[in-house]
């Protein structure tokens, strides 16, 4: 069965928020105070059922194909990889928030990242361009505090992650542009 763990992540992030509907329970990672099991748990949970929605219509979107593409033992190590680092560039760049970070968009990210190094050698320039333009754009949401409820850090720990992986994977040059862009703009974001 194709996109088997794909489907996983959709069905556990659907149980999930029925859980959380009926308990009032939501588990996310707050950089203030964290148990390292929230490093994964957070992608689960969501903030509302919009929330919900649309990172599942990316995650079948973006998550099917990128799982076929590279076949499902690696893409679930992809998933526990840029999880995690979603959450540590999200600690690092928001240390003291007590607003938790929360979904799968860190991951979904991450697989955008990776689709784009491997789909680098057809559409190079172009590629490049949509990638400087959202780091470029991430950068200033989160620096001139324009974010709102969106956890932008995760987003970007995301790409960075899975651009990064995925060059690795494929030991593909091209995306190293993709990955020192990201890599520059998080850490000035860090550092900053």
């Amino acid at each position: 069965m194709k996109g088997k763990f794909t489907l996983f992540l959709f069905s556990t992030a659907i149980l999930v928020f029925i859980y959380q509907i009926k308990t009032g329970t939501l588990i996310g990672l707050n950089p203030s105070y964290f148990s390292y099991e929230d490093f994964i748990l957070y992608a689960f949970f969501h903030s509302s059922s919009t929330h919900l929605a649309f990172n599942l219509l990316a995650l079948l979107f973006f998550g099917y194909y990128f799982e076929e593409k590279v076949g499902t033992e690696r893409y679930a190590v992809f998933f526990f990889i840029t999880t995690v680092f979603s959450a540590i560039v999200y600690i690092l760049i928001y240390p003291t928030t007590d607003t938790p970070c929360v979904g799968l968009s860190g991951f979904i990210f991450g697989v955008i990242g990776g689709d784009l190094v491997l789909y680098q050698g057809k559409y190079k320039n172009y590629l490049i361009l949509i990638s400087l333009f959202y780091v470029c754009f991430t950068v200033f949401l989160i620096y001139y505090n324009l974010v709102g409820n969106i956890a932008h850090a995760a987003h970007l720990g995301g790409f960075l992650m899975g651009t990064l992986l995925e060059m690795c994977y494929e030991k593909r040059t091209e995306g190293y542009i993709l990955f020192l862009i990201t890599l520059i703009s998080t850490a000035y974001l860090v550092f900053a």
